[in-house]
C-alpha cells in the first residue's frame, strides 16, 4: 500500500500555519505522498456545531497568543499575530482550490506567509492577485471552483474532521500540529 497523507487546511488557522512548516518534512521522512486539501474552516465549524473558533474564546485567546509565540521560537520561524485575526479566507481558499495539485503547496506557503509573517490582508483580491496571480483570482469566482471547495470541506467533515489542521492516512485521522509525531509514527510503523 502506498503511503499518502491528506492534509486538510485553511490559511486562517495559526496552528495550521505551524503544521504547514513541518508537514513536508514528515512526508519526506516517511516516504509518503502529500496531498494538500484546501477547505473552509468556518464550514467545518458550522457543520460540527462549533460556536466560536478556539482562538476567539476569551479564556483561551491569551494562552493561544503565548503558545504561538513559544512555538515560533521553538521551531525558529516567524509568526506575527495579524490584527485582523481571523481573516475571512473564502477567496484565498477558492484560489487554492482552483490550482492543480502540484501548484497548491507553493501557493499555500505564499498565502500563509503573507498572513502570518507579513500580516497582509489575504481577503483582499488585489493582495491575493499579487501573490498568486490575477488569473487564479478570476477562476476563484467560477461555479466549479466554488463547488470544489465546498465538496472538499464536506469530504473533510464526512471523514471526521472538526478543525484544522487535520491529517488523514486512509481512515486514520490525526488532528493538530501537536500530533504530527504520532502521524509520523503511524506511517513508519503501521504501513
Amino acid at each position: 500500500m502506498e503511503k499518502q497523507i491528506d492534509f486538510y487546511f485553511d490559511v486562517s488557522s495559526p496552528y495550521t500555519y505551524v503544521a504547514s512548516k513541518l508537514i513536508e518534512e514528515v512526508a519526506q521522512r516517511c516516504n509518503a505522498e502529500l496531498h494538500w486539501k484546501p477547505f473552509l474552516l468556518g464550514g467545518i465549524f458550522k457543520a460540527v456545531g462549533t460556536m466560536n473558533a478556539p482562538g476567539l474564546t476569551p479564556a483561551k485567546k491569551p494562552y493561544m497568543l503565548k503558545d504561538l509565540k513559544r512555538l515560533a521560537e521553538y521551531y525558529k520561524f516567524t509568526l506575527k499575530m495579524p490584527a485582523d485575526f481571523p481573516v475571512r479566507t473564502v477567496l484565498a481558499m477558492r484560489v487554492l482550490s482552483s490550482l492543480t495539485p502540484e501548484k497548491i503547496p507553493p501557493a499555500a506557503h505564499k498565502l500563509f506567509n503573507a498572513y502570518w509573517v507579513d500580516n497582509l490582508d489575504i481577503a483582499d483580491p488585489a493582495v491575493v492577485s499579487e501573490l498568486i496571480g490575477q488569473e487564479a483570482v478570476e477562476r476563484a469566482g467560477l461555479h466549479e471552483v466554488k463547488d470544489s471547495l465546498f465538496k472538499t470541506t464536506e469530504e473533510a467533515v464526512q471523514r471526521g474532521a472538526f478543525g484544522a489542521p487535520a491529517f488523514f492516512v486512509g481512515d486514520e485521522m490525526f488532528f493538530g500540529h501537536d500530533r504530527m509525531h504520532l502521524l509520523e509514527q503511524y506511517l513508519m510503523n503501521t504501513l
